[in-house]
C-alpha cells in the first residue's frame, strides 16, 4: 500500500492557498481548523487514487475559499463549506478521469471567492449552493463532460452577473438548480438497497464464506 501523488497534491493545494489567506487576514485563523479537517478527509484514504478530477475540484474549492477569506475575515466560515465539499468530492463516485466535472466544481468555487472578494466578504453564503453543486456533480454517473460543462456555464453566468450587479446572490441558487437539473434524476448513483444487518451473527458470515456445494464440486462465493 502506497500513498498516491494525487492525494498529496490535493493536501498541498489546501495549504498553499489557505496559509497566504490567513496571513492576509490573521483574525480568520480559525478557518485553518477546517483546513486541517479537509486534510484529514483526504489523508485517511491517501492510498486511494483520487485522480485528476478530484485534484482539480479540491484545488478549485480551496482556491475560491482562500480568495474569499483574504478579502475579509467575516468570510472565514466559507472554510466550513469547503471542508464539507472536500469530503463530498473525495468520497464521491466521480471517475478519476472526469476532469471536466472537476473543473466545473472548481469554477463554481472560484466564483464564490471572486464574488465575496469583490463585495468585501458579503455574499459569502453562496458557498452553500456551491457545496451542494459539488456534491451533485461529483456523485452523478457518466463521464462528467456534460455536467461539467453545464456547471461551468451556469456558475460562470451567475458569477459574472453577481459581479456586475454587486449583489443578486440568489443567482447562485439558480446556478445550483440548473447544474443539478442538467444531470438528470437517473444519473445520481444511490445505494441499490439497504441491507438490514442489525441482527446478523458471526456464524452467518462464516457460513456465507464457506460456499455452496453443487454436484461433486464445491463452488465458493466471496
Amino acid at each position: 500500500m502506497s500513498i498516491k501523488a494525487t492525494s498529496l497534491l490535493s493536501i498541498l493545494a489546501i495549504w498553499v492557498t489557505m496559509i497566504p489567506a490567513v496571513i492576509a487576514q490573521p483574525d480568520a485563523w480559525w478557518s485553518l481548523v477546517f483546513a486541517v479537517l479537509g486534510t484529514a478527509a483526504i489523508g485517511v484514504s491517501a492510498w486511494r487514487r483520487l485522480g485528476l478530477s478530484r485534484l482539480v475540484a479540491i484545488s478549485g474549492t480551496w482556491l475560491g475559499t482562500a480568495i474569499a477569506i483574504s478579502s475579509d475575515e467575516s468570510a472565514a466560515w466559507v472554510a466550513v463549506m469547503a471542508f464539507l465539499a472536500t469530503g463530498a468530492i473525495v468520497y464521491s463516485t466521480m471517475r478519476r478521469e472526469a476532469w471536466v466535472a472537476g473543473l466545473g466544481i472548481a469554477v463554481a468555487w472560484v466564483m464564490v471567492g471572486t464574488v465575496a472578494s469583490a463585495n468585501d466578504g458579503e455574499g459569502a453564503w453562496i458557498s452553500v449552493p456551491a457545496f451542494l453543486t459539488a456534491g451533485a456533480v461529483a456523485n452523478a454517473a457518466g463521464s462528467g463532460v456534460t455536467r461539467g460543462l453545464a456547471t461551468i456555464l451556469w456558475w460562470g453566468i451567475a458569477g459574472l452577473v453577481m459581479l456586475s450587479a454587486g449583489g443578486w446572490y440568489w443567482l447562485a441558487i439558480i446556478a445550483f438548480l440548473l447544474s443539478a437539473a442538467s444531470l438528470g434524476i437517473s444519473d445520481f448513483q444511490l445505494p441499490p438497497r439497504l441491507e438490514w444487518d442489525l441482527f446478523d451473527r458471526d456464524e452467518d458470515d462464516r457460513a456465507g464464506d464457506e460456499g455452496t456445494e453443487t454436484g461433486t464440486g464445491t463452488t465458493r462465493y466471496q
